[in-house]
């Protein structure tokens, strides 16, 4: 009886420990990835530039483009969404709605990232086939800035996915326990 009394002891024990490790890695890069879009949709929204292209001034921001307003709005969300999530990981861990949320989150970000690396693929690089052809050569400060961002961006997907990663393992771990 003791001994059956001492193992269940030692197993909850373990299980504290696990879940307070895991707490403190869920809120660390939870709150880097809500860095991390945080600066992205920052670094975005303030970037602009103003070019003499012919003879004629145009000004390059995130609104030039839808792709870089919803990164813009995706990143700020994802950041958002982060934030107010925190207070509620540590009483929400065992759950399945906090993992549902950072699942969609995650899949804002990755939608962001890609649209906004697309758009800024064709506007430094072109596409000759079909005549579109290089921005960035007129616009050096804003495709730097577009590329920090969303790199910036992509920082951010991969500790969202290390954190929907991190939370299943942990509640796989949960299940075959019992």
């Amino acid at each position: 009886m003791e001994s059956a009394a001492l193992k269940r002891d030692q197993k909850e024990k373990a299980t504290k420990r696990a879940r307070g490790k895991y707490l403190k890695i869920h809120v660390v890069c939870k709150a880097s990835a809500a860095l991390a879009t945080l600066v992205a949709a920052a670094l975005m929204g303030f970037n602009k530039q103003i070019s003499n292209v012919a003879g004629f001034e145009i000004k390059a921001t995130y609104n030039s483009s839808p792709a870089f307003k919803f990164f813009v709005i995706g990143n700020a969300i994802a950041c958002g969404y982060s934030v107010l999530s925190l207070p509620f990981s540590a009483h929400m861990v065992e759950g399945w709605m906090l993992n549902l949320f950072d699942l969609m989150n995650l899949g804002l970000v990755m939608a962001a990232a890609s649209a906004a690396a697309a758009i800024g693929y064709v506007g430094k690089y072109g596409n000759d086939e079909i005549g579109w052809t290089k921005v960035c050569p007129y616009y050096e400060k804003f495709c730097g800035r577009t590329e920090i961002s969303i790199a910036c961006s992509y920082v951010g997907f991969l500790l969202f996915l290390f954190v929907c990663a991190m939370s299943s393992v942990y509640r796989s771990r949960l299940s075959n326990s019992d």
